[in-house]
């Protein structure tokens, strides 16, 4: 199988090349602007503005795996270029816009006879067949929950101050992942509630998950897919993704995003004055703690009923999610890669084009040593709540 990755030289194309070289079946040939830093690796130049620079990349190729955003702007481009070529598709994208746009291809590809699947990363990606996981545990869904990353509640002041400086950093920056944030949280963004799509400002609610065990973390309302796709495979009265920076820098950015939404702040001014917030008051970050941290920084909540008695769920990866962003969004492309002929043919979400337990089987078998391809715990009605508005 010969694999061309699109933004093959970035942090996620990189970890992708890389994480499929282990197998001898794969090739790869990274199609960027930048030649890759491994004088080895098949390179071919690429300009995404350009049609006849793009095509060139992509024909001949079995599989192209998009990896360069920003999807809103190259996500559509590169799968009809795939589509045209007659090459299957892989993203990673992280949208919930886009993602729409891209899904619109989905007869364009069944005429072509192209297997595509878009944001198949870590979330969206992997939790999309955690909350598929969760949802079938309940006969009624009220809410079902992707989330993602840690609210290291319970900090002393020492590791708090470490963080904040660290973060501050960070978003003074401006690295693209902290852009992208301070944009999507000031948003309004696409959820799903009472059965249907509605547009929601983003971070101003927050939800606590917690497991029968009491592990716990706090997470809010952000722009991602999982809410625009996962109820066409798994009902549910609502469903959102949630995440959080942590839950102090969480509720420290509030005012700031505020300020965005209303005109009154750029970006890039929103992420110096979060930086200087941070490093003024690292402090902040000491919160109290209300149980044990969760076993896993990605995973899937339900509530709602069983057998008309209140009940939920939380569903966890099977083995470790705990490397770099880069690395964890890169492993499920990977993944789906090796499996796509299982997939089926047309533009499709993750879990509308693999079976849950199927993939989450493969992936248990590729970076778990074949352990358990997830774990659930029966949290009870309190799995998911809100706890902020």
């Amino acid at each position: 199988m010969h694999v061309v990755v699109i933004g093959g030289s970035g942090r996620v194309g990189r970890r992708f090349v890389s994480e499929i070289a282990r197998h001898e079946s794969v090739t790869t040939t990274v199609a960027d602007r930048e030649r890759p830093a491994d004088p080895e690796q098949r390179y071919v130049e690429l300009d995404l503005a350009d049609p006849v620079s793009l095509r060139r990349a992509v024909e001949g190729a079995d599989v192209v795996v998009n990896t360069s955003g920003p999807f809103d702007r190259w996500g559509t481009v590169v799968l009809d270029a795939a589509i045209e070529c007659g090459v299957d598709y892989v993203d990673v994208c992280d949208d919930p816009v886009p993602t729409l746009a891209l899904l619109e291809r989905d007869a364009a590809a069944r005429a072509a006879g192209v297997r595509a699947v878009v944001g198949l990363g870590v979330s969206p990606g992997l939790t999309n067949f955690l909350a598929v996981v969760a949802a079938r545990e309940l006969q009624e869904v009220d809410l079902l929950a992707t989330f993602w990353g840690d609210s290291r509640e319970g900090m002393e002041a020492a590791e708090a101050t470490a963080l904040a400086h660290g973060l501050a950093a960070a978003f003074r920056t401006g690295r693209a992942a902290y852009t992208h944030l301070i944009v999507q949280t000031s948003s309004l963004v696409p959820v799903w509630r009472s059965g249907g799509l509605v547009d929601e400002r983003a971070w101003r609610t927050a939800y606590r998950v917690s497991t029968s065990r009491g592990e716990t973390g706090v997470y809010r309302v952000i722009g991602h897919p999982e809410p625009v796709t996962v109820p066409q495979t798994a009902r549910a009265r609502d469903c959102i993704n949630i995440g959080t920076v942590n839950i102090g820098t969480d509720r420290l950015m509030l005012p700031f995003l505020e300020q965005v939404a209303a005109g009154e702040l750029s970006v890039e001014a929103a992420l110096d004055g979060i930086a200087e917030a941070l490093e003024a008051a690292p402090e902040y970050l000491a919160t109290p703690r209300w149980g044990e941290r969760l076993p896993r920084n990605i995973g899937a909540a339900a509530v709602g009923r069983r057998d008309g008695v209140a009940d939920g769920v939380v569903v966890f990866p099977g083995g470790p999610v705990d490397g770099s962003m880069s690395l964890e969004t890169a492993r499920p492309a990977v993944v789906g890669v090796l499996h796509l002929d299982e997939a089926l043919v047309g533009v499709h979400a993750p879990e509308a084009a693999f079976g849950a337990d199927a993939y989450l089987a493969h992936y248990a078998a590729e970076y778990w040593e074949g352990g358990m391809p997830f774990l659930l715990d029966a949290a009870g009605a309190d799995a998911v709540v809100e706890v902020e508005r």
